[in-house]
């Protein structure tokens, strides 16, 4: 994003250089903190490019700690939602938003019940995960000196990071970028592709491809697009359902424009160029995805093909946090969606369905679900926090 500046100014190329490690990589708070750059360099850059052109409204952090929402506000004051979660194996994934609302309406997402209201730019993609980059460096990086650090949180950080007042390079990352948020990442693909490039750039947030998943609910032509312009990240597709019938049902806005036929093929041709398995994203909803035919139906489907199932146990939409939660949020209640209309399957019918698609050599995972006591979890994004 410095680029244009920096012609602007007819500066020399290490300036640019300069800026990356200090915004990427050491993740400064502000211009002001951009010290390789001289005073007056930094009073011009304040001037003409804002720092942040997102506004942390709220943070909600999970009762286990592991996962935290944040509700940030745009400069046309449209909000969005990103979330952080933390794994025991030292993973920090975030997951972000590329519009704020969806147009393709899946009957069980809180996001498609907002509508479409705004495309995300890259700028403000790559924010949201410099949002969290920086939370983690604050809460084990920077002065420790009035924080209760719960060194099991970080399993690779040093054990002198425990004293007051030590200052660690090694402060934990973001390792991981899912683009599971709000939006359909294949209608924003320019800003979404510019924001990977960031993401991957070994100057700037040097990420590693296989690092970073693109998530679709199936825009065939615009996956090939994604494929054609040299994406090697990992590419996740939001199936549901293993019949076109089903799928029309629980997807209409996606499913009736490119069936599924044509969706498995231009897939085949992206595991075919990229030699990468595909993860198809499952949710589990009690009584009408989850039965044993449909279990079957889905290991037919996949046969043969370079592919990882990911069971997802259904997340209730919520509009507006749950009585627990809402305490942090006067005022905002639940206008008018019907959270009972879906219900999420048992354990013991996830792991049924689980088991015909082992018999049946399917590769597949049961997800642990993460922050669904502050709306957090898959398909509850909704800018409401």
């Amino acid at each position: 994003m410095i680029e244009e500046f920096v012609a602007k100014h007819k500066l020399p190329g290490y300036r640019v250089k300069q800026f990356d490690l200090a915004y990427y990589q050491q993740l400064v708070e502000s211009w002001e903190e951009l010290t390789t750059w001289p005073k007056e360099l930094r009073v011009e850059l304040e001037r003409e490019m804002p720092f942040s052109v997102l506004e942390p409204i709220r943070e909600l952090v999970s009762d286990d700690g592991k996962t935290i929402k944040v509700l940030l506000e745009r400069r046309d004051g449209t909000r969005l939602e990103a979330v952080l979660m933390r794994f025991k194996d030292g993973r920090n994934s975030v997951c972000v938003s590329c519009m704020v609302g969806c147009p393709v309406g899946c009957t069980f997402c809180a996001t498609g019940k907002m509508g479409f209201v705004a495309n995300v730019s890259a700028r403000e993609i790559v924010e949201q995960v410099m949002y969290f980059a920086r939370l983690l460096k604050r809460e084990l990086g920077g002065d420790t000196k009035n924080q209760t650090i719960n060194p099991g949180m970080f399993p690779s950080a040093k054990a002198t990071s425990m004293i007051p007042g030590f200052k660690v390079d090694n402060f934990p990352r973001v390792t991981n970028v899912v683009f599971m948020g709000m939006g359909e990442p294949m209608l924003n693909l320019g800003e979404v592709w510019e924001a990977v490039q960031v993401m991957t750039d070994q100057n700037k947030l040097g990420m590693g491809a296989r690092h970073v998943t693109v998530s679709t609910s199936g825009y065939a032509p615009q996956i090939r697009e994604l494929m054609e312009l040299g994406y090697r990240g990992r590419l996740a597709v939001s199936l549901h359902a293993p019949t076109q019938e089903l799928r029309e049902k629980l997807m209409p806005t996606v499913a009736k424009v490119y069936r599924l036929t044509e969706l498995m093929k231009v897939l085949d041709e992206y595991a075919a160029v990229t030699n990468k398995r595909i993860s198809y994203e499952y949710a589990m909803i009690e009584g009408v995805n989850d039965n044993g035919q449909q279990a079957r139906q889905l290991v037919g489907l996949l046969k043969k093909r370079l592919v990882h199932v990911n069971l997802i146990p259904f997340n209730p939409i919520v509009i507006g946090l749950k009585e627990k939660v809402s305490r942090f949020n006067p005022g905002i209640g639940n206008p008018g969606i019907d959270a009972r209309m879906y219900r999420r399957s048992s354990v013991e019918r996830i792991r049924a369905f689980a088991n015909v698609l082992r018999v049946g050599g399917i590769e597949r995972t049961i997800r642990i679900t993460m922050g669904d006591d502050i709306a957090a979890a898959c398909g509850q994004l909704a800018n409401k926090s």
